[in-house]
């Protein structure tokens, strides 16, 4: 059956190549005419195996005999015959005779026939409050969940829950372009979320693809991101930095837009050469008061003239957020890395804290669950610089009204208290006594 076989050969790719889901899809379809019309069926069914692997990874790892193409063969039969119901099973159970003989397709049976009875998917001996139980149930790994379960159970609980749905889309709206009303009246697709200027988006036609988008009317972007810039925004004659270490150009784009020309502007990352579309924004849009800069944030004195009134730090994360939107993210994620990880993130809000002006903010955030990454992080910080004073701290949840993973904290730089200095008769007194101690000990 093609519909299995280039499933399998994109599966193979996605975890023996190290290729992204979108990456390997595009590999198979783009330049293969003739078998675009099973896209659907297959991104679905790769989609699907990818959303339970680690419960079929389970499932079929004490098979005897059995390959790893084998077994990726079988996984894939099962994510149809257990979620997908896509294949009718008499031609699926001809497909998986076909490839795999009578023999190994006995040892799959007892696999095969649990179909249609998810509480037989997981072994019942496992306990349900048990980590390895919400591994296999959530598609989460256990070390995954170790960093959530600082959070407790029931919010652990709840996470997981949100994530085994897909993540919901919105744009900010540029409202210094377009009206979002008039985008509500014009697509049903679109709706209201509790951030002005934000608007979910539940249509099937990809965001890159829409007029608006396209011209630049609107773009991806966060509700959280925009209710915290909102809450904490500064007035002209202000200045402010943000350097971002995110892949996506989003919070760079929400400044530009929240901002325009009122405020100084500066927007650091560490490549400006990926950000084409950060250019053409500020280009468009004729602002000469965005200084767009490429640098490390470790050392940044060359591009920042002066002390900035609100300085924000968004490094790059273990980014849970994403889990949601990519059903490979976590078989992709490097854990090996995280240490890297979070030396780099304690580097850029040790970097940009430089910069912030007495009685000014500082904001770090950060799109992550993980005290590790968030709190300990400001707290390590703030041991070390007493000058700033913690305002507020929030961790968000996805499941919550603004359906982000986001850790921020707003810190404020305090205004060193002048010292008493003595008065100077008893300097004069001082200075007096320790000329004729020298004296004496000349003598």
């Amino acid at each position: 059956m093609q519909e299995l076989d280039l499933s399998e050969k994109i599966l193979k790719d996605i975890i023996g190549g190290d290729t992204p889901f979108a990456e390997a899809l595009r590999k198979v379809f783009q330049n293969d005419v003739s078998v675009r019309p099973m896209r659907s069926t297959v991104a679905g069914l790769v989609g699907c195996e990818l959303r339970h692997h680690l419960l079929f990874v389970y499932l079929t790892s004490p098979l005897e005999g059995y390959s790893d193409d084998e077994k990726s063969f079988l996984s894939l039969c099962l994510a149809d015959a257990y979620f997908f119901k896509r294949i009718p099973s008499d031609a699926l159970l001809g497909a998986m005779k076909e490839r795999l003989g009578d023999a190994k397709l006995a040892l799959a049976d007892p696999l095969i026939k649990k179909a249609g009875k998810p509480e037989e998917y997981i072994p019942e001996e496992l306990v349900k409050s048990s980590n390895k139980y919400l591994s296999l149930r959530y598609n989460t790994p256990e070390w995954v969940l170790k960093i959530w379960e600082h959070f407790g159970y029931g919010t652990t609980y709840k996470i997981l829950k949100k994530n085994n749905h897909q993540n919901t889309s919105s744009v900010r709206v540029r409202t210094s372009l377009i009206n979002p009303e008039s985008l509500l009246n014009n697509n049903p697709d679109y709706a209201k979320t509790p951030v002005d200027g934000i608007l979910s988006y539940s249509g099937k036609l990809p965001l890159r693809k829409l007029e608006e988008f396209r011209e630049d009317k609107v773009f991806a972007e966060r509700p959280a991101t925009k209710a915290i810039l909102d809450k904490f925004k500064i007035s002209e004659p202000s200045e402010a930095l943000l350097f971002s270490g995110n892949d996506d150009s989003s919070i760079l784009k929400e400044m530009i837009e929240t901002y325009n020309s009122s405020v100084g502007l500066n927007l650091g990352v560490y490549e400006v050469e990926k950000y084409p579309d950060v250019i053409k924004m500020i280009r468009a849009a004729g602002l000469k008061n965005v200084n767009f800069f490429g640098a490390d944030p470790t050392s940044m004195d060359a591009s920042i003239s002066k002390p900035q009134d609100l300085v924000i730090a968004a490094p790059n994360s273990s980014n849970f957020d994403l889990i949601r939107e990519y059903p490979d993210y976590l078989l992709h994620f490097k854990k090996d890395g995280m240490d890297e990880l979070f030396k780099k993130e304690k580097e850029m809000l040790e970097g940009v804290s430089k910069f912030v002006a007495e009685g000014g903010t500082l904001i770090y955030m950060i799109y992550t669950i993980s005290k590790k990454e968030g709190h300990q992080t400001v707290i390590d910080f703030s041991t070390l610089h007493t000058e700033f004073k913690l305002v507020r701290e929030a961790q968000l949840f996805p499941y919550e009204d603004l359906d982000t993973a986001l850790y921020y904290a707003v810190m404020k730089k305090e205004t060193p208290l002048l010292k008493v200095g003595a008065p100077l008769s008893e300097v004069a007194n001082v200075l007096t006594n320790a000329s004729v101690s020298m004296s004496a000990k000349t003598i």
